[in-house]
């Protein structure tokens, strides 16, 4: 990707700590598949005993399977997408469809630290050109102090709409916002991704909001 303003540290550990979340939940997608093959050779071996069929149970068998298959493949080609995002340094990106793919990709991380994420997008596409990975990277930054201070409501929406040319990326329901961990964050590695974004990030602490505000273009990546 040439030349990369940001440190590679901070994209390095949220590529790492998105693709671990990822081979678990492929991980448990497995096991279920294993643990009904498993019921399946054991009906199989009932079966040459003697021992009747039951239709039903075979049935409930093969969805289960077939369930875990199609959630399997979503996470497969969820991951895909999030690796093809470092083919281009920039490219048209609709900002609806980039944050339903972080959302769901964080969507284990989230459940497991107890915090239900809904978001808030309109139908129509809301396009920019942007480098994708840096943005990501950055939605990712802002997803994790927004688990950080979503307080005792474990409850966090994110929104997105379009807001002249460019477009907007609104965090809330963060109680907890005010704080030096806050001010360390926006202060520190989010900068040169905002700055390779051209992007302005404002903090309404009394709000419980993060606001990202995107240009149409990205003036670092010509």
């Amino acid at each position: 990707m040439g030349n990369r303003p940001i440190p590679e540290e901070t994209g390095l550990t949220f590529y790492s700590k998105i693709s671990a979340s990822i081979s678990h939940e492929l991980k448990n997608a497995l096991a279920v598949i294993n643990e009904s093959a498993g019921f399946l050779e054991d009906v199989t071996l009932m079966a040459k005993k003697g021992v009747p069929l039951d239709p039903g149970r075979l049935g409930s068998l093969a969805g289960t399977i077939l369930k875990q298959v199609q959630r399997a493949n979503t996470i497969i080609k969820n991951m895909n997408r999030l690796a093809h995002s470092l083919d281009e340094k920039q490219a048209a990106v609709d900002i609806s469809s980039l944050l339903e793919l972080m959302l769901r990709v964080s969507d284990r991380i989230a459940v497991n630290r107890g915090i239900e994420i809904s978001s808030t997008t309109g139908e129509d596409p809301i396009s920019i050109n942007t480098c994708p990975f840096f943005l990501e990277t950055l939605i990712w930054l802002l997803l994790d102090l927004s688990m950080d201070t979503c307080g005792t409501t474990k409850k966090i929406n994110v929104s997105a709409k379009r807001s002249g040319a460019g477009a907007e990326i609104v965090f809330s329901g963060l109680m907890e916002l005010a704080g030096s961990q806050a001010d360390e964050l926006l202060n520190g590695k989010t900068a040169p991704l905002l700055h390779a974004l051209g992007a302005k990030l404002r903090a309404i602490e009394e709000e419980g909001r993060l606001i990202v505000s995107l240009p149409a273009g990205c003036p670092a990546l010509p």
